[in-house]
């Protein structure tokens, strides 16, 4: 595959000497410009040779799981020559019992994606022409129609696999140009052409954390931009507040020495280079602000650690080879272990959701802040003739419901192990439940961020004509190109709704990373 293959060893040096980083930087840009991927010379003889590995293992009495016996709690049943096409056929058809609604394409194309990688490693004995089916589909744009609900992040993400993998034999559904279809309608229109199956090809598909995986890169995505722009928001708010500066200061990290603090702290004092209304109040008599405005780099940058934490887990799963049995044609053996099982995937979720949670929670204590006067000299509940209009007072209800919603999502997915299989499968990961969970959470937190972003640009609104920093002065024009200053009371659930907008805005984020990484001294 050309991203597989693309950089050198120089290069990966690069990128902090390793080709792991350097392949989640390229999933991530994959899934933002979109490019045709194809199998390198070296990935076609890895898969043949895995391939011709499991024939010969055929050619003997041998009996090896998966290939020539059935699946799970019936390992044991010897599965003759005559059926081992229909066995693999009947493994897609029996474990595509997903059900929910379908999961976001993104998904989809990261699934495709990282299912073409783990096979292209050559350890799982699949035939070339099923690899190449994926990559068609995935260049094509022709993507399956997976429910979201129906895995246990053990055996490998088997019914969202299997629905993944149903079109290559032309059965299932996908989305094609924006329509969805049966896949039996495409390949009777002559858009594609279907597979046989072979001998471990039907395992091969589905058994893996593909899906986990992909929820949670999906999930890792959102996350590491909303915790840039919580940062931001949380800058505003300093500055809607007149709360100092001074806690962000790079000596008071340092002799701490937490990466994330650090990081967060000077993303602060980026955000409010330059700032007038910082400046305005530098001699006033108040010492410390509350733990909300005090605390800010040492709560988001503990989840930017969580962050790193998982970006890890991600790096190493990227690349790894998850299903189950595993070729390796070197000894020509092949042997039964448990890479399907993604309890990495599962604990990084959790933490994830655990860490996001907290953000939430540290942002919503500044918008109530923000609703009274006696903490940030602001107009009760940020509007002129308070008592008349009740301004955003019940903005910070909704923010704290979407919190409390969130504390409650973050009980942790992981311990909820329930055995499957006739208990052959007595320990599961729940990781796709925990990384479904994450973006619930994220979806939650986005509402939450905007609710601060509005508040904040309020209050910095009755702080003209001084005006804010480097950043927080470019944040506080985006927000009002897409909401006005509330002057007195009006049906607010339409200003709510611009968070959509807002962070899908990818110039204003991208200039926001520039702001915040300007200068590592600074």
């Amino acid at each position: 595959m050309h991203d597989m293959g693309k950089f050198s060893p120089a290069t990966m040096k690069k990128k902090k000497n390793s080709v792991c980083y350097a392949m989640l930087a390229e999933l991530l840009k994959y899934l933002q410009k979109k490019h045709s991927i194809v199998l390198t010379k070296p990935q076609i003889e890895q898969i043949e040779r895995a391939h011709q590995t499991v024939q010969e293992i055929l050619q003997t009495d041998l009996t090896v799981y998966g290939i020539n016996t059935g699946f799970g709690k019936l390992s044991q049943v010897r599965i003759g020559t005559q059926d081992l096409e229909t066995l693999q056929v009947n493994l897609l058809r029996s474990h595509a019992c997903g059900v929910g609604p379908a999961v976001d394409d993104s998904v989809v194309r990261i699934m495709l994606y990282l299912k073409i990688m783990n096979l292209a490693r050559g350890h799982s004995g699949c035939s070339r022409r099923v690899v190449e089916k994926l990559i068609e589909l995935l260049n094509r744009d022709i993507l399956p129609v997976i429910p979201s609900q129906g895995s246990v992040g053990a055996s490998g993400d088997l019914a969202p696999l299997a629905h993944m993998c149903l079109p290559l034999i032309g059965e299932g559904e996908v989305k094609y140009q924006n329509q969805i279809y049966t896949a039996a309608e495409l390949v009777r229109q002559g858009t594609y052409t279907p597979v046989k199956l072979g001998p471990k090809d039907g395992l091969s598909l589905i058994n893996g954390t593909q899906y986990s995986t992909a929820l949670l890169v999906f999930a890792y995505q959102q996350a590491e931009e909303l915790v840039l722009l919580a940062e931001l928001a949380a800058a505003m708010s300093v500055e809607a507040c007149l709360a100092t500066d001074v806690p962000f200061a790079a000596e008071i990290q340092r002799v701490r020495g937490q990466a994330g603090q650090v990081e967060t702290a000077r993303h602060l004092r980026n955000f409010l280079q330059g700032s007038a209304i910082i400046q305005s109040h530098r001699n006033c008599p108040k010492v410390q602000d509350p733990y909300s405005f005090r605390c800010i780099p040492q709560v988001i940058g503990a989840v930017r650690d969580t962050l790193n934490f998982v970006q890890g887990i991600l790096e190493k799963e990227i690349l790894s080879v998850t299903d189950n049995p595993l070729v390796f044609p070197k000894t020509g053996e092949i042997l039964s272990g448990g890479n399907f099982h993604a309890e990495p995937l599962a604990l990084g979720a959790d933490y994830l959701t655990i860490a996001l949670v907290e953000l939430g929670n540290l942002a919503e204590r500044r918008i109530a802040n923000m609703m009274d006067p006696a903490m940030s000299s602001l107009p009760a509940f940020l509007v002129p003739s308070s008592g008349l209009n009740s301004g955003f007072m019940i903005a910070q209800v909704t923010a704290a419901a979407l919190c409390a919603e969130n504390r409650t999502l973050a009980m942790p997915a992981s311990v909820e192990s329930i055995p499957t299989s006739a208990n052959q499968e007595d320990h599961v990961s729940m990781a796709p439940n925990a990384a479904l969970k994450l973006l619930r959470v994220i979806d939650n937190l986005q509402k939450i961020v905007w609710i601060e972003f509005l508040c904040a640009a309020q209050g910095m609104e009755f702080r003209l004509p001084l005006k804010g920093g480097r950043g927080t002065l470019l944040a506080f024009a985006k927000v009002r190109s897409l909401v006005k200053f509330l002057k007195a009371d009006r049906i607010m659930f339409t200003d709510l709704r611009q968070a959509k907008d807002f962070f899908a805005d990818r110039r204003f984020i991208n200039d926001m990373h520039k702001i915040a990484q300007k200068s590592r001294k600074t």
